[in-house]
This record gives C-alpha cells, structure tokens and sequence, in this order.
C-alpha cells in the first residue's frame, strides 16, 4: 500500500531498517512476483547504501533461499540448540547440493564462554566434512548477556544503550572483521551486484515485478 521509502526507520549512526511484518504469514512465503516487486524496490535504494544486510528467517522457505543465493556473504548465526544446528545443517546442505554455495561462515550466539563456541563450531563442522563439500569459516561468537535483553526493553541497541557489555563489545569486533571481508563486485557496482544475482535467483518474478 505504499513505497519502500516510507517504512523505513530511521536507527543510530546511520542506520536504516525495513521492518518485517510480524504474524503475517503471506511474508514468509512471497510468490515470486511479489518477491521480484520487493527486490526491484531494493534496487531503487542501492545508491544510498553502504552495506545491505538481510536478516533471514530461520529454514529454508523459497524466500530464505533466494535472498541466501544471491548474498555476497552468507553468516550462518547458530545457537548450542538441536533446533538451530538442525536449521544451519538443512540450510548448508540444500544451498550446497542444490545451488552450488561451497563457502560459509559460521557465528555463534548466546554462548557462556568463547570455547564454547568454537566447540559448537567444531560440531557443525564434523557434519559438513562428514557429508558435504563446504568450507566452514568461524567468524566469532555473541556472548549471552543480560544487557542484551535489558536494552530490548529499552529498544535501543545494546551497543548504544551498554557500550561496556560483553555483547556490544562482541557485536563491535564482528562489524570490524565484517569490514575486512572482500567485496564482490558486479558489472554495475557493489550493491548492484546483490540485485542482479537476486533476480537471477527468482528467475520467475522478473516477469511479474516489471
């Protein structure tokens, strides 16, 4: 019922968020003409951007699957769950298998001490080297913090709201190694890139969205 531009939300520092809808079911599952209109309305705002991060939902939905296809990174978040190491194996192994992505990097999130993410790491990477061809890199963890949830219930970002606590200060090494990570260019530039491979990745909704 309205542009791209008029749901964006302002944040700290520059930051703009697209909120996602909650309890609408139809958001999770786009047809693909519909998915074509959101990735072509994307494509108006490149310009503007520096970096465009999407946060997917967990599994493996046509959605989940296009955007992950068309990313320049793909960071698997994962948590010392059966539920979320049975996720991030479905989603290595369907995007493996069946799209061709062999690189992956892997965060985990809420964990008490920092080997205890590389030992959650090393769990999902027994698995993939047990069944698929993958390269598995460790790109760090999230602590659990109690300033995390305080400063939700604030809605501020913990590394505004707690700038000391262990997750602002994990959060800030993540955006410091993200900026080291190499850039793939397209033919038209940096976020141009993302949405050609996007509309390439729902080949379908080209027609739908023009």
């Amino acid at each position: 019922e309205c542009d791209l531009k008029d749901v964006i939300v302002e944040g700290p520092g520059g930051l703009r968020v697209v909120p996602a809808a909650s309890g609408v079911v139809g958001m999770a599952n786009l047809p693909p003409s519909a998915l074509g209109g959101l990735i072509n309305a994307f494509g108006n705002l490149s310009g503007d951007l520096d970096v465009l991060l999407v946060d997917t939902a967990a599994g493996v939905s046509e959605g989940v699957m296009s955007f992950a296809r068309a990313a320049q990174e793909l960071l698997v978040v994962v948590c010392d769950e059966p539920a979320s190491l049975a996720d991030a194996y479905a989603l290595i192994k369907l995007l493996s298998r069946q799209h061709g992505v062999s690189r992956f990097r892997v965060l985990a999130n809420m964990v008490r001490r920092s080997r205890d993410g590389r030992e959650l790491f090393a769990k999902l990477l027994t698995v993939c080297d047990q069944y698929l061809d993958v390269v598995l890199e460790f790109a760090g963890v999230v602590p659990f913090d109690e300033y995390l949830r305080k400063s939700v219930q604030r809605c501020r970002p913990v590394v505004d709201a707690f700038p000391r606590s262990p997750a602002a200060f994990a959060l800030r090494q993540l955006a410091e190694q993200v900026e080291r990570w190499p850039r793939a260019y397209g033919a038209s530039g940096r976020l141009e890139f993302f949405f050609e491979r996007m509309l390439q990745a729902v080949p379908a909704a080209a027609g739908g969205a023009a």
